[in-house]
């Protein structure tokens, strides 16, 4: 019976069917099986007739000698067999294969296809990472107007919190001003605040949005085999490595070829890490001994994304601090190093943000900003910070608009930045 359910299981995966049918399921088709072969066996084999045993009335005998009457008796009762073969396998074969069609069908009836479950949408994964973010700004805001109009006793405490809520100086005083002009017209209630918030944080980061390069988030066929050249770069700890990762993954999910340059080469650990990321996405990377120079991993890297024509090549560089000049000097000549393939490379340079740092990040992104003209911003860890919004004050100092957030740890949490669905999220609408 086990052998029997062993073939069973061969055949099975033969005819494509799924073998996580149910148990009872599974041993009835076993007896169908079973039954089936049995059949085939009990006529593969038959006698040409009914066993006749003859005896004839004659004269006795007169005596013999006793193994002379042995050997009589033996031939005398011997039944005539003949084993005839007969032209019945292939109807048999056909049979058998009709009925181990029928049984198909009947397990593809009775199993149930598996139910295709989704995670949640985009817009609930960024509600659910700005939620601490939330909280810090309207949360309490709405604490202020609870039961209030804006007047001018209000107007020092939301700047108070707006300070915290690590807005930006700027971006506050800005913001206090017009609402001093909106007290002056006349009463102003918490729908009327929230709307015009969102309105004037939209006012300032609006026009420096647009300037985002789709080909950062949506692959163009028609330019396949246009190699486009990402430069990420950013202090330790912000998230390059993992975020790198997950943009190849993004991209190769959409067709395109990627090659990574792993120029991160003080760190084998960051390496090893980004091998697994590129391995999961499909990308090809390219790496170099321990302490090789950065510059010429990164001319590697390039150099083979040409000849393979691969649509992008993104480049790790190593983390650093934005005060280490001579570190922040590399990071130029790195840059100068590809332009002796393609002098448009690299075509965006994105600088990797922590939200946890605030209002600091404005300081590392303005010298790295100084030592390499950023294109684009990539914002991280935003589910871990209560500081998101300072993307707004960080956005409208440096006008450069912000490419990607991201609010977790897996590739779905990563995603295009969006400035409505992003002040949806921050202010609750």
């Amino acid at each position: 019976m086990y052998k029997a359910l062993l073939n069973l299981q061969a055949l099975y995966l033969h005819l494509g069917l799924d073998i996580s049918a149910t148990e009872n399921q599974v041993y009835a088709i076993a007896g169908i099986i079973i039954l089936l072969f049995a059949i085939v066996i009990s006529q593969l084999v038959t006698p040409s007739k009914k066993v006749e045993t003859k005896t004839k009335s004659t004269p006795i005998p007169a005596p013999v000698k006793k193994e002379e009457a042995a050997k009589e008796v033996v031939e005398t009762t011997r039944p005539d067999l003949t084993i005839v073969e007969r032209p019945i396998a292939k109807e048999i074969v056909e049979e058998v294969v009709e009925e181990v069609v029928v049984a198909k069908e009947l397990v593809e009836e009775t199993v149930e296809a598996p139910v295709k479950t989704e995670g949640p949408s985009w817009t609930d994964r960024l509600k659910k990472g700005l939620s601490r973010s939330r909280q810090e700004v309207w949360g309490k805001l709405g604490n202020i107007f609870s039961g209030k109009v804006l007047d001018e006793d209000t107007l020092e405490e939301i700047e108070e919190l707006l300070y915290s809520a690590d807005i930006g100086p700027k971006t506050v005083a800005e913001l206090i001003d017009a609402l001093s002009e909106k007290v002056k017209e006349g009463s102003f209630g918490q729908d009327e605040f929230k709307a015009f918030l969102h309105e004037f944080l939209k006012g300032r980061m609006a026009s420096i949005q647009d300037k985002v390069d789709s080909d950062l988030y949506k692959f163009d066929e028609s330019k396949r085999g246009q190699t486009k050249v990402i430069m990420v770069v950013g202090v330790n700890g912000a998230g390059k490595t993992t975020t790198i990762g997950k943009l190849a993954t993004k991209l190769t999910s959409q067709g395109a070829k990627v090659v990574v340059g792993a120029c991160d080469t003080f760190r084998a650990a960051a390496v090893d890490q980004l091998q697994v990321w590129c391995e999961r996405a499909g990308a090809e990377m390219i790496r170099a001994r321990e302490g090789a120079n950065p510059s010429g991993v990164g001319y590697d890297a390039l150099q083979k994304a040409i000849n393979d024509k691969a649509d992008y090549c993104i480049l790790d560089t190593a983390g650093r601090l934005h005060t280490a000049g001579n570190l922040m000097d590399e990071l130029t000549k790195s840059k100068n190093v590809l332009k002796k393939l393609d002098e448009t490379a690299p075509h965006q340079t994105l600088l990797v943000i922590d939200a946890i740092t605030g209002q600091n990040a404005i300081r590392q992104a303005e010298e790295f900003n100084k030592a390499l003209e950023l294109t684009g911003l990539i914002f991280t860890k935003c589910d871990g910070s209560s500081k998101a919004g300072s993307a707004v004050s960080i956005v409208s100092q440096l006008k450069v608009p912000i490419a990607y957030i991201g609010v977790g740890e897996n590739v779905e949490d990563l995603n295009v930045f969006s400035l409505d669905e992003y002040l949806n999220a921050l202010l609750d609408f």
